[in-house]
């Protein structure tokens, strides 16, 4: 593997560069606790972390099911047409602005997400990373979402850089797929919703 011939690294924004998960969990705890007061916040998201991980996966392939049959540009025009102030109250990955600004001075970089494109223009520019990400892939302007390859070969494409030079960073199953069927590199982050396996 010569990853020295990487010119474009492309992230994945829920999990992967914005806490999603854990403000999935934090706000899951807190609703339960208001049935259970008894039970410590932290115990309440030690309890409720695994069926949040379980049933994001489980909505990606539900989403990834509507894509097949063409009605996931719907959902994604609905989801843009309401409101994501509230959406982007999630924290960024520890370290996340830093590393991006020095990859940035080094390489191209991208966005592939499932997300529409209001909610990762939000997270763009909430966390002052737009100049850093030229190029965008969302549910709306690619027919197909992760884990086919065209997001992938797609901004490679926007990036004018051949797919095999660049990298999907991800936090999914869905991402590493996405990649490797592309012929790009993968590259797996422990901070999102996929666990060590």
């Amino acid at each position: 593997m010569d990853v020295g011939k990487i010119t474009l690294i492309v992230f994945d924004i829920d999990g992967t560069l914005a806490e999603t998960d854990d403000y999935y969990v934090e706000k899951g705890a807190v609703l339960l606790r208001k049935l259970l007061p008894f039970v410590s916040q932290e115990t309440m998201e030690k309890a409720v972390r695994p069926p949040v991980m379980i049933g994001e996966t489980v909505l990606h392939s539900f989403y990834r099911l509507l894509d097949l049959v063409g009605l996931d540009d719907f959902i994604s025009k609905a989801h843009s047409s309401i409101s994501v102030k509230d959406e982007y109250n999630y924290r960024e990955v520890e370290g996340m602005s830093q590393t991006v600004e020095k990859l940035s001075k080094a390489y191209k970089l991208g966005i592939i997400t499932s997300g529409g494109y209001r909610s990762t223009e939000a997270f763009l520019e909430k966390f002052n990373l737009t100049k850093f990400f030229p190029y965008v892939i969302s549910a709306e302007n690619c027919k197909y979402i992760k884990p086919p390859p065209m997001p992938m070969i797609k901004i490679a494409e926007m990036a004018g850089v051949p797919v095999e030079n660049s990298m999907l960073v991800g936090d999914t199953i869905f991402d590493i797929l996405c990649a490797k069927r592309a012929g790009a590199y993968a590259a797996a982050v422990k901070t999102g919703f996929d666990g060590e396996r």
